[in-house]
């Protein structure tokens, strides 16, 4: 069974990775993972891999609950995630901002590239960093996105329904 976070000892640099649990294989994902794994054992890397093929040297696991990934994301120095919603969010929420790996529909990851519109909107809002191949991913592995700044920031020319559909999704983000 693998452990919820590093032992007090392990002073490796955390990697968390996960697919998510969407039906589709996301081998892709998981075998970049699993080669950082290999090639930087100063990391520990930690996938969630779904129905996609278990790696072979990173830490894997099919699936994880929800209270297992909150404290991957809390413990993480990179959260790597599918760009499902509720990850992002969850990741987010942990103080972290997500490097966003968009499932491809032409590879059989998706049924269509809804989530690569979804990881431009993102990094169009600040909300996240993307990584549309292993190239971009790396670098985010090397140079992590840095941690969120937890003071609010000024609404400046946003629609006041818009602010106010964001202040209700952070209640009901920070108040769980």
């Amino acid at each position: 069974m693998m452990r919820a976070l590093p032992a007090p000892a392990d002073r490796r640099r955390l990697v968390v990775v996960t697919v998510g649990t969407d039906h589709h294989p996301f081998d892709r994902l998981v075998r970049w993972a699993d080669l950082w794994a290999l090639e930087h054992p100063e990391d520990r890397v930690v996938v969630q891999h779904g129905t996609a093929r278990p790696p072979r040297w990173a830490e894997g696991v099919p699936v994880v609950d929800h209270a297992q990934l909150l404290q991957w994301f809390a413990a993480a120095d990179v959260a790597v995630v599918s760009c499902g919603p509720g990850a992002v969010m969850e990741c987010r929420r942990s103080g972290r901002i997500p490097v966003v790996v968009p499932r491809r529909e032409a590879l059989d990851e998706a049924v269509d590239d809804h989530q690569t519109a979804f990881a431009r909107h993102l990094a169009r809002q600040g909300l996240a960093v993307t990584a549309v191949d292993e190239a971009r991913l790396r670098s985010w592995l090397v140079a992590p996105p840095p941690l969120l700044d937890p003071r609010p920031r000024p609404a400046a020319s946003v629609p006041a329904g818009a602010v106010r559909v964001g202040q209700l999704v952070d209640q009901m983000v920070w108040s769980s």
